[in-house]
């Protein structure tokens, strides 16, 4: 029999006030553990996981993994985070602190706060229930930029912070350029920053101090099959050297995805993650095409000192099938090595592979390759503690091409 897993809330309080106590909170989460029978320490204790003994039977085990930081800045925004946070399985924050500045200057009273305490747990397991805690907070507007001293004190102690920000235009938000201080790990989905290149050379800003947080993408997250796969066409040895004689890398992309971002972003890291790999160099920055997206000079040299230059371009695909980040990336080889490699999206399962080199015959495979939601990206990027050296080696060589 198969386990169906649930997060429900268990308890919570609602209030409004023109000041805000972090004290308040506190308490009230100190009597919503003690109402349900947890930790009398409000869960503040450090640790991987505290158990605790329920009166009357079975137990229950409080999450004490990291505090995470979530900012909606309209109404989409924060339901996205709302449920994904609610829907997570395998790793739960210990606590989850979400600031809602939609419409904050049309309320009543300053600041709105919800405290709730909710519980996660298999149905029909042996397993103690897990139980974690969730304040959303709807900000003074005029205290944006300055939320950083209000939040640290919420924030359970050595325990490390995370903070998502699911839309774009961070670099040039007071409440992001705040926040992001006093977080170990950032994450973002460059999808959201659009169509316009300077909106993407935000990406760069995430890297520019060695004291910033490390950074994760969900728009990395979503490349992982396809950078598999690629780099899966060049596992034969008798087909490595055709990395030597690559020519031109052609991809096309959505320029608005179901979720109104752009595949724009993930163009541009993937020619950032294939650049960096092969030690490749830029001549000139992109240049826009006359028939849609953008084109630009780069050049290679081999380990016999050779130089060759390889075209890149990248183009919108305006077709009903791209709808999801990438529509294709096609990497072509010439002179002796020659090969034409290309992955495709056919729709949110599915990716086709195809390769044709002068010493093999045309080769075909469709390969599944779900498209994450949001709750499962969220989960795998909260299980990330450390800098990705790989995606910061993309972000720089991307953002040094961007005009």
């Amino acid at each position: 029999m198969s386990q169906v897993f649930e997060t429900n809330p268990v308890l919570e309080s609602y209030w409004e006030t023109d000041t805000l106590d972090t004290g308040a909170i506190h308490d009230e989460l100190t009597r919503l553990w003690t109402e349900v029978g947890g930790p009398r320490h409000g869960g503040q204790a450090p640790g991987e996981m505290i158990a605790e003994s329920v009166p009357g039977g079975g137990g229950l085990m409080r999450a004490n993994t990291l505090n995470l930081i979530a900012v909606a800045e309209n109404a989409d925004y924060a339901e996205l985070i709302t449920e994904s946070v609610s829907q997570l399985r395998d790793f739960l924050p210990s606590r989850t602190v979400i600031f809602n500045t939609d419409g904050c200057a049309d309320r009543k009273h300053t600041w709105h706060v919800r405290v709730q305490l909710s519980e996660a747990r298999n149905k029909g397991s042996d397993s103690p229930t897990l139980r974690f805690e969730t304040i959303t907070i709807s900000p003074d507007p005029k205290v944006a930029g300055h939320l950083a001293s209000l939040v640290s004190p919420l924030m359970i102690s050595e325990l490390p912070t995370f903070l998502w920000w699911p839309s774009g235009d961070f670099a040039n938000s007071p409440v992001f350029q705040d926040l992001v201080e006093i977080v170990d790990r950032l994450i973002v989905d460059s999808a959201q920053l659009g169509n316009d290149a300077r909106a993407l050379a935000q990406l760069r800003t995430l890297l520019d101090d060695e004291d910033d947080p490390s950074v994760g993408d969900f728009t990395w997250l979503r490349l992982q099959p396809w950078r598999q796969l690629v780099a899966q066409f060049f596992d034969p040895q008798e087909v490595q050297p055709a990395l030597e004689t690559i020519a031109q890398v052609n991809i096309t992309y959505a320029p608005s995805r179901e979720d109104r971002g752009s595949g724009l972003a993930a163009a541009l890291l993937t020619v950032g993650w294939l650049a960096s790999r092969l030690n490749w160099e830029i001549l000139e920055p992109l240049e826009r095409r006359k028939s849609g997206g953008w084109t630009a000079p780069l050049r290679s040299v081999n380990n016999g000192s050779k130089v060759r230059h390889v075209q890149v371009r990248l183009s919108p695909d305006q077709s009903i099938e791209s709808r999801f980040s990438l529509r294709s990336v096609e990497i072509v080889s010439i002179d002796d090595h020659e090969g034409v490699f290309r992955v495709m999206r056919t729709d949110k399962d599915d990716l086709i592979t195809s390769s044709e080199t002068a010493n093999a015959p045309y080769v075909s495979r469709v390969v599944y390759a779900r498209w994450l939601s949001s709750v499962e990206m969220l989960g795998e990027e909260l299980q990330r503690f450390g800098p990705d050296s790989i995606l910061e080696d993309a972000i720089r060589f991307a953002t040094r091409m961007l005009p």
